[in-house]
């Protein structure tokens, strides 16, 4: 009894664990669609001063800190102070959660990273998602129906195309 106990334990981490870093449903433990009031209500959460912004005719994303260009942003940035973040075993700075100002639901995340492990997230993102739409000396872009994701030399943004269009 003992032994099916510790095996279905296994399982069930591992499993957790699988859905964890599923770039498809959302980040860590947080799923795309859920409510940022209810997620990042925690103390240990802050909201963070830059906002991303969709630049239409680079076809990318940028982080703005400047007030005027902030307020234009449809995004809100929340990350937990008490947070050892990572992306499937590879280390990173901080992670940003963004929630969409109109619906109030998680939508995109920014992972910030150093320029050494801009390889191993390329690699480990290429084996969840297949090979990148677009890749240049700079940046590797995945533009998929229901995800976009952009790794460059400090970022790493996943925006889930369903939350609404960019």
């Amino acid at each position: 009894m003992k032994r099916l106990l510790l095996t279905c334990l296994l399982v069930l981490v591992a499993a957790s664990a699988a859905w964890g870093m599923n770039l498809r449903q959302g980040f860590g433990k947080y799923r795309y669609g859920d409510s940022c009031d209810t997620i990042f209500a925690k103390p240990s959460f802050a909201v963070e001063r830059a906002r991303p912004l969709w630049n239409a005719q680079l076809q990318m994303f940028g982080l703005a800190y400047d007030p005027d260009t902030v307020a234009k942003s449809p995004f809100i940035l929340h990350y937990d102070r008490d947070e050892k973040p990572e992306f499937d075993g590879v280390p990173l700075n901080r992670v940003y959660y963004g929630c969409n100002k109109d619906s109030g639901r998680f939508s995109l995340v920014v992972l910030v990273h150093d320029l050494l492990s801009v390889g191993k997230l390329v690699e480990k993102t290429t084996a969840e998602l297949g090979a990148p739409t677009t890749t240049t000396m700079i940046q590797t872009i995945w533009a998929l129906p229901d995800l976009y994701v952009q790794i460059d030399q400090v970022y790493m943004i996943i925006y889930d195309r369903r939350a609404g269009k960019i």
